[in-house]
């Protein structure tokens, strides 16, 4: 090739349309990123910079829950392990970030891990941060805390660390202080993030606030719970449109909130609006309780056993079903149904080990009915080992509270 030909090659490579989807997805305006970085992939650039920009255009197409296009469009990048480790270790997030939101957690730690073994103390402070944040939060979501701990503090051995954007990082130590039963301190680390100087991007406002809103619920500032909410569902709109996971998730926090007010309609109106986003176990878990409670116990149990099939075809169950098969158990009592009962107590006993310390409470209280249904039914070896199990529960929550 001549130099002409090399000349015109590099000036047919504009970077222009690469900065720009970068400039938009940093603001939350992910379909304009992914405009741009759509021009970008389509200019005859160099391997590197066609690796970087299908990487880019990934991840935006990811924030719009078209995942199955993302993850095609990863499939085309070629020769990875030639390009540079930066490169490697962004590919490897993104890739992890895909499976995470698919539900296939056990991929998402595989990549996760991968994008781990590329870092070393040379490598951008950025790129530690969004590792340490992404998988820190899979672990949360599994109820691993202590690997969720390390994940988060290893990033603090690199130096300047805090000179990064750190707003992501924050929001997964604040849940993870909330979940180990410290929710003083995870407002504290919270409440600073939404008076940030510097515009934080709407998706995260959108994060910051509902769980901002979760907390101040949880200590009886409805007022102040509500307004957050506002902002919350207004941010998570205008990140990702009208009919997102994450805005499902928003309106499923804010009708559990309307739930604990005794505004029945409001929150079941809620839940019925998310669960036509995105037909999530929890979500419609929690629409059965609203209708268990309200004794309309039919629509309660399909749509408990709605969220069971979801969870069954899951490669691993979420923390969340610790609760629909407690609730389901409960359920199947009421009905007169003992042998039911005891089969989904036994299922929520074998998913104990999900549990974080922010479940306590709930579990002893699950424990404490089934120890009941065992006896009434004299089975007593079983019952005193339930019995043991729940007191185990009510006395850490009980130190944990004192703490």
């Amino acid at each position: 090739m001549t130099i002409w030909a090399l000349l015109l090659l590099a000036a047919a490579c504009d970077p222009a349309p690469a900065l720009k989807g970068r400039g938009f997805f940093e603001q939350g305006r992910f379909a304009d990123a992914e405009a741009q970085f759509r021009l970008a992939v389509e200019q005859p650039c160099g391997l590197a910079r066609q690796t970087s920009d299908r990487i880019h255009l990934a991840a935006a197409l990811r924030e719009q829950n078209q995942l199955p296009q993302a993850a095609a469009l990863l499939d085309t990048v070629s020769a990875l392990a030639a390009q540079p480790a930066e490169t490697q270790i962004s590919y490897w997030n993104g890739r992890a970030l895909i499976d995470e939101h698919a539900g296939r957690l056990s991929q998402a730690e595989a990549g996760f891990q991968n994008a781990k073994a590329l870092l070393t103390p040379s490598t951008p402070v950025h790129l530690h941060l969004q590792v340490a944040a992404n998988s820190a939060r899979l672990h949360l979501r599994q109820g691993h805390l202590r690997e969720a701990e390390e994940a988060l503090l290893r990033v603090q051995t690199q130096p300047g660390w805090r000179s990064g954007n750190v707003v992501a990082y924050d929001l997964n130590l604040a849940e993870l202080r909330r979940l180990q039963g410290r929710p003083r301190e995870a407002e504290s680390i919270l409440r600073p993030l939404l008076g940030e100087a510097a515009p934080v991007p709407a998706q995260l406002r959108g994060a910051i606030a509902n769980n901002l809103a979760n907390l101040a619920a949880r200590r009886g500032a409805h007022r102040e719970a509500e307004t957050l909410w506002e902002i919350s569902n207004r941010a998570l709109r205008e990140a990702y449109g009208p009919r997102h996971p994450a805005v499902a998730k928003g309106l499923n926090n804010q009708a559990a909130y309307l739930v604990s007010r005794k505004r029945y309609d409001a929150a079941e109106a809620l839940y019925r609006q998310a669960i036509a986003m995105q037909e999530d176990p929890l979500l419609l878990n929690n629409l059965a309780v609203l209708l268990h409670q309200r004794a309309r116990l039919e629509e309660a149990e399909d749509a408990y056993l709605r969220a069971v099939r979801l969870y069954e075809q899951a490669a691993l169950p979420g923390r969340d079903a610790l609760q629909l098969y407690g609730n389901l158990a409960l359920l199947a009592m009421e009905r007169k149904r003992p042998a039911a009962a005891i089969a989904y107590f036994r299922s929520f006993v074998r998913l104990l080990p999900l549990a974080v310390p922010a479940d306590e409470i709930m579990l002893a209280s699950y424990l404490r009915r089934y120890e009941k249904l065992l006896r009434s039914r004299q089975e007593a070896a079983e019952a005193e080992r339930v019995a043991v199990l729940a007191m185990r529960y009510r006395v850490r929550s009980a130190l944990r509270v004192e703490n």
